[in-house]
């Protein structure tokens, strides 16, 4: 017994160390280029068989023992014979003995140089692609020809867990479209949790938009994505954003618009983004950081924060603060309405109260180059509210640090995707301007200062009105409450003519001590004003005449008015100015006495200077003064006659009335005599009938 057991072993030994030489001999066979690359010979034919274009692979390597397989210079062409995907290298490290528990490990993941060419000409065309994800597409079994016993029972899914990715020299185009990655490594810490980095990421595309093409491009220099236990920490550095629609700025000879321009950004902006909760269908982030700048357009965004808390429907942004350089402004909540085409839902938004503090001249550069100089700090609350056409402000409130200017407001902008429907409007409920302080904010523009000691003279300025403005078109309108009066306004900036115009008008102004001529006191007057605002006619005049006034007329009706001693009631004023020189005549006209008055003056902050000269006018009536005369007489008789025509009319009408009604009287009594008549000798009837049947 023993020496058969001795035997079986013997025979069981050899066979396994056969069986173990011939597998290590296959093993180290395997593990030889030459054949490796027979096998690799092999199964490029079998591809060319199955995708039906042309594959190679120059070279194939690998390593049974330390499980590691590479591909080397591998060509796809489509089925137009166009280069369809090259990459350089490829290379697979895993463990196999985790196969047992249903589980794939990838110990490293390696693709180098790798260029693909995807084209799909339209909606209706087959993409160049398609064939492979056809070739290698699972069909799926015919269960309904096997009994329910005999159908295919699901395998056990495999688990695939990855150590290390890294991907270097990506290049992939769809049509226009094109993006590179310089590379992508991706690998678990000691700890299991993702740490990933993203380097030199870079895609350019064409939007077509209404208004043409607009060529774009996004570059990435870093990302770095780090997965912590409760959240997902992701930093993006040196992010731009570029834009070209091949055509000039919107504001090339246009120095007075600002330089924001969609079609021109080259912005560069950096981001610290916290993820909490990422799902298909939602998301939590906090922004901790963003930078965002823009050298050409102005855009300098020092800090941005939030917290996004947005699902498919809506977001909700929360704790917002927003930094430029002199500005800050803050919102504790603000909830977008999502849109989507599909759904029939429309973007929409509202927001808390908005608070901060300004200087304007931080928005100069990008939207209003007027403002480059406006360093007034000004603190703002406001609330808005609007969807993607239109936009509403509430509770505005405007003032500065000493509370010396402010202003409370509401308003309205519609239109914001037509330009010539744009609309801006603000009824400004009160605004109150300390003295001094309007002066203060009229000089930190750069534009002409006229009148400015006038308007130091009024005093405290308390406004409350409105404004609009349209396409090339400003409009403004209310009432000024100041030391020397009242006074309502009503005028316009035609940007299309280049002029300002429109009225004035009160019921009791000091117009001396307004416009520092004492001699004048106290007015009533409307006045309609036209002035121009044209550089190139206001620049040939004054190469003409010289001088720095404004170019325009006043015509105005005096209802009263004190100089001096003289006291007019119902005058007329004209004045006109050339720029040089302004001239005006007071015409005061009576039935035999002409009131003239012709003044002059050169300076508006000279006004003292003004040269006055007063003149009198005998005459008798006109022609034209007799024919009025004449005319209103006629006009009296005309009246006198048709009132009496009138009277006789309603007399008549009163007689024919009472003729009516006592005709009708007559008739009612003639009536009822008859009924009383005919019931009388019906009575008288009846009793002869009776007497007779006795």
């Amino acid at each position: 017994m023993k020496k058969i057991i001795l035997l079986v072993l013997k025979i069981v030994g050899g066979t396994t160390l056969g069986i173990l030489l011939l597998i290590g001999a296959a093993l180290l066979l395997l593990n030889t280029s030459f054949v490796q690359n027979s096998l690799l010979q092999e199964a490029v034919v079998m591809l060319k068989e199955r995708l039906q274009t042309e594959v190679s692979i120059d070279k194939i390597s690998i390593n049974f023992f330390g499980q590691d397989v590479r591909l080397m210079g591998v060509n796809v062409e489509d089925q137009q014979h166009r280069r369809l995907l090259h990459l350089d290298e490829l290379g697979v490290e895993v463990d196999l003995w985790p196969l047992m528990r249903h589980e794939v490990k990838v110990v490293d993941a390696k693709v180098k140089g790798l260029e693909a060419n995807l084209l799909k000409s339209d909606s209706d065309s087959v993409a160049n692609f398609q064939f492979i994800v056809d070739a290698f597409k699972k069909k799926k079994p015919v269960r309904d020809s096997l009994p329910v016993r005999d159908s295919v029972k699901p395998k056990n899914k495999l688990n695939i867990d990855v150590d290390r990715v890294w991907l270097e020299r990506i290049k992939v185009k769809y049509n226009q479209q094109e993006a590179q990655l310089g590379s992508l490594l991706f690998r678990k810490g000691s700890n299991g949790r993702m740490i990933a980095e993203i380097r030199d990421l870079q895609s350019a595309w064409v939007q077509n938009t209404k208004k043409g093409p607009v060529d774009t491009q996004l570059r990435i220099g870093l990302v770095n994505i780090l997965d912590m236990k409760d959240r997902r920490q992701l930093e993006i550095s040196q992010l731009r954003y570029i834009t070209d629609n091949r055509k000039p700025r919107k504001n090339a000879g246009k120095p007075k618009r600002g330089f924001f321009d969609v079609g021109h950004f080259n912005l560069t902006a950096h981001l610290n983004v916290r993820l909490e909760h990422l799902a298909k269908d939602s998301v939590v982030a906090v922004i901790t950081d963003m930078t965002a700048v823009d050298s050409m357009s102005g855009i300098d965004v020092r800090n941005l924060k939030t917290r996004v808390e947005a699902n498919k429907q809506v977001a909700h942004l929360k704790q917002f603060s927003i930094s430029l350089p002199n500005t800050t402004l803050n919102i504790d909540a603000a909830t977008f309405q999502l849109p989507s085409k599909k759904q029939g839902r429309k973007l929409a938004f509202t927001t808390s109260l908005i608070k901060g503090r300004t200087l304007l001249k931080d928005i100069s550069r990008t939207f209003a180059p007027v403002l480059k100089g406006f360093n007034e700090p000004l603190l703002l609350q406001l609330r808005m509210s609007g969807n993607d056409e239109s936009m509403q402000f509430r509770n505005v409130k405007i003032n500065t640090p000493k509370n010396d200017l402010t202003i409370q407001a509401s308003g309205f902008i519609s239109g914001l995707k037509d330009k010539y429907k744009l609309q801006v409007h603000f009824d400004v409920h009160r605004m109150l301007a300390k003295v001094g302080s309007a002066e203060r904010i009229i000089s930190q523009f750069p534009v002409k200062k006229y009148m400015m000691k006038q308007v130091n003279n009024l005093g405290n300025i308390s406004y409350t009105g409105r404004f609009d403005v349209l396409w090339k078109r400003e409009q403004f309108a209310g009432q000024l409450s100041t030391a020397v009066g009242k006074l309502n306004f009503d005028f316009a900036l035609d940007e299309n003519n280049k002029y300002v115009l429109g009225s004035v008008r009160t019921d009791s102004l000091h117009f001396g001590k307004a416009m520092d001529m004492p001699d004048i006191k106290k007015v009533a007057f409307k006045a309609d004003f036209k002035f121009d605002i044209s550089k190139p006619r206001t620049a040939i005049m004054r190469r003409k005449v010289g001088g720095k006034l404004p170019m325009g007329e006043v015509h105005a009706e005096v209802y009263e008015a004190k100089y001096k001693l003289l006291h007019v009631r119902n005058t007329v004023l004209t004045l006109k100015s050339n720029g040089a020189i302004a001239e005006g005549k007071v015409d005061v006209r009576g039935k035999r006495v002409d009131l003239l008055c012709s003044f002059s003056f050169t300076n508006t902050n000279e006004m003292k200077k003004t040269k006055i000269k007063p003149s009198i006018k005998f005459h008798g009536l006109s022609d034209e003064e007799k024919a009025k005369r004449e005319a209103l007489k006629q006009q009296k008789a005309d009246e006198k006659a048709a009132r009496k025509a009138a009277k006789a009319e309603e007399k008549a009408a009163k007689d024919a009335e009472k003729a009516a009604r006592k005709a009708a009287k007559a008739d009612e009594k003639a009536a009822r005599k008859a009924a009383k008549e005919a019931e009388k000798a019906a009575k008288k009837a009846a009793k002869e009938a009776a007497k007779n049947a006795q």
